[in-house]
């Protein structure tokens, strides 16, 4: 079905422009130089998406867009204007009237890449008015009731979340538990479903295991005392590129122990490595290597970590907690999943698996060292610091088990520059302070290079960030600090904002932009703000991976290197969006797909990467 477009601008000339720049695309666009004759055609035709001037004639930009959502409802509504007053545009947005903003002179990669996106959401919207009346069908979908606890999860969505309906039903949808999103959405959204309306917007879901997924959430009220939730992933229908396993060759090697230390939990008790070697002619090739590793996710039920240093051997991670009827059952799962013949380049062969199950020697002190030893890594290079369970001084304790966490921030090369602080709630009793003084510990202690330490302040309330920052400029030791800061805060004209930004430059703390992808402002307001770069949202660099967009991504973001900024991409949950980081050279990199945060101690797994050349 062909899309409908609606273009409103008293001026021919930016309506032309827009055409042309739209010109290889298969769009429907009408036309209108008046809010009053776009009110008329969403009156006659069913127009997905609409871009508005903000400043013409009589009716503005802002009042059409309040008066078309009664009217079309499901058409995704685009403000365009060189001039707005952005406390009223904030407004219209949080009212849920405009979806999407863009200042002239736009730039024509963000601004395509904003129609589509929308018009994707116009999708959801749609069948957002038919999912009020069921909840069968394969839209990701929650049913919360009027205080936002889940009342119904339904297939879909359990399974992209990899949990069981039990696990969500009785969990706040805002919980951090549940969702990341600052505590002014719950408000905003709860307004505008109060009020019988629709909301739309992006939103981050938090899978049980930890894992992050981003979405666009659409949420419709059903009644007084429910509300259906129903999403869209950001990722969805993306292309299985080539590149994905070269790009996670760079991260290899230490960094899977940290993956390897969480599925292991925290118990005192050492886990055991189920080795599964399977014996095939051709097994050299990273395609045959592939299928294996997906039959043991599937014998394993997706349960425990698996690990291929060599293409024909498998290791999986069976915690302490395992027994031995478990694992003699997985053993047993294991040979059944073989059975089957496997197709492979025109040949049917039965693929052998031997499966052994081996507990570090007494011989090796650690079991860290025995996990490196098993998957072909070096051993500790600081032998005499390694983790011990029994020590006496109380300084040794300390090393143990650090209290605080830190996300690890990867360069291009794969080596850890920075620390992004988490954003969580600190251990009881304890402050910044404390938490600053441990991470510079533990730093100094496997690093050569200065700290470097980066804050979302966007994650965090603004007595927190202040805190933060005090405590960065009371350490003892030089520490670099980047806060991240909101698109709100660093265009306001608030007098208590501009006195905030002054206070951390003043503390030598560098300033990022958040979202940049999705942000009101374009490349060329970026240039001129007195920021030292931009943190990408989640789907930009999703969006980078259409052929068409990736040589006009890869210039915007040149043109900021070109301007001496730093790019963030802090959500690296993806192989897709690593590849793209890499492609378009972005600075810093951090996300599940490279490291989960780790405690302080646990940064020796980064210390024979954590160099820089």
């Amino acid at each position: 079905m062909s899309q409908n477009i609606l273009l409103v601008d008293d001026e021919a000339g930016i309506i032309h422009a827009i055409r042309r720049m739209l010109r290889s695309e298969s769009f429907n666009i009408f036309e209108a130089n008046s809010g009053d004759e776009a009110l008329a055609i969403l009156e006659r035709h069913d127009i997905h998406l609409m871009i508005s001037d903000y400043k013409m004639p009589g009716m503005n930009g802002l009042t059409l867009c309040h008066k078309s959502r009664a009217i079309s409802p499901t058409t995704y509504r685009l403000l365009l204007s060189g001039q707005v007053d952005y406390a009223q545009l904030r407004q219209a947005s949080q009212d849920g009237d405009v979806h999407r903003f863009v200042a002239k002179p736009w730039d024509n990669l963000l601004l395509t890449m904003d129609i589509k996106e929308g018009l994707k959401q116009h999708q959801l919207l749609a069948r957002m008015h038919l999912l009020s009346q069921e909840l069968q069908g394969n839209q990701p979908t929650l049913l919360t009731d009027s205080n936002w606890i889940v009342r119904l999860a339904n297939a879909p969505m359990c399974r992209a979340l990899n949990c069981s309906e039990s696990e969500l039903l009785g969990v706040n949808l805002f919980a951090t538990t549940l969702s990341d999103m600052p505590v002014t959405m719950e408000t905003e959204v709860t307004r505008q479903v109060e009020d019988g309306k629709t909301w739309l917007g992006h939103f981050t879901l938090n899978a049980p295991d930890q894992s992050r997924h981003q979405s666009w959430m659409a949420i419709a009220p059903l009644g007084e005392q429910y509300r259906m939730c129903s999403c869209q992933w950001v990722s969805e229908d993306r292309e299985p590129l080539r590149d994905i396993q070269d790009e996670l060759d760079r991260y290899s090697g230490d960094h899977h122990l940290s993956r390897l230390q969480h599925a292991a939990g925290l118990s005192s008790r050492e886990p055991q490595l189920m080795m599964v070697s399977v014996r095939s002619d051709g097994l050299d090739s990273k395609d045959m290597a592939a299928i294996c590793y997906e039959r043991l996710q599937a014998a394993t039920d997706d349960l425990y970590e698996i690990y291929s240093p060599k293409p024909e051997t498998f290791l999986i991670l069976l915690p302490a907690t395992v027994s031995e009827e478990q694992t003699e059952r997985l053993s047993q799962n294991i040979q059944q999943d073989f059975t089957d013949p496997v197709t492979y380049q025109g040949q049917s062969m039965v693929l052998q698996p031997d499966i052994s199950v081996e507990q570090k020697p007494g011989y090796v002190e650690n079991w860290e060292d025995w996990l490196r030893l098993r998957l072909g890594l070096s051993g500790n290079s600081k032998p005499k610091e390694k983790l011990s369970v029994t020590t006496s001084s109380e300084d040794s304790s300390a090393e143990v088990s650090s209290r605080f966490r830190v996300m690890p921030v990867f360069n291009q090369a794969g080596s850890v520059i920075a620390l992004a602080a988490p954003s969580e709630a600190l251990p009881v009793n304890s402050n910044w302070k404390d938490w600053l003084a441990d991470v510079c510990r533990h730093w100094h202690k496997e690093f050569s290079q200065p700290l470097h330490v980066i804050m979302n302040a966007t994650e965090h309330r603004h007595e927190t960030v202040r805190e933060f920052s005090q405590a960065i400029a009371d350490c003892e030791t030089p520490v670099r600090c980047t806060v991240v800061l909101g698109e709100d805060c660093i265009l306001s004209q608030d007098d208590k904002d501009i006195r905030w930004q002054a206070e951390l430059r003043a503390r030598q703390c560098e300033l990022l932009i958040a979202n940049f992808g999705r942000s009101y402002i374009n490349s060329r307001q970026i240039l001129s703000l007195p920021i030292q770069g931009v943190c990408l949202a989640p789907e930009f660099l999703t969006h980078m991976r259409n052929s068409k967009s990736l040589p006009q991504s890869r210039r915007l973001l040149q043109r900021i290197h070109d301007h001496g900024m730093k790019i963030y991409a802090p959500n690296m949950d993806t192989t897709e969006s690593l590849a793209s980081a890499h492609q378009s050279n972005v600075d810093w990199l951090s996300g599940s797909v490279l490291s989960t945060p780790v405690s302080c101690d646990q940064l020796t797994w980064f210390s024979a990467s954590g160099e820089i050349g």
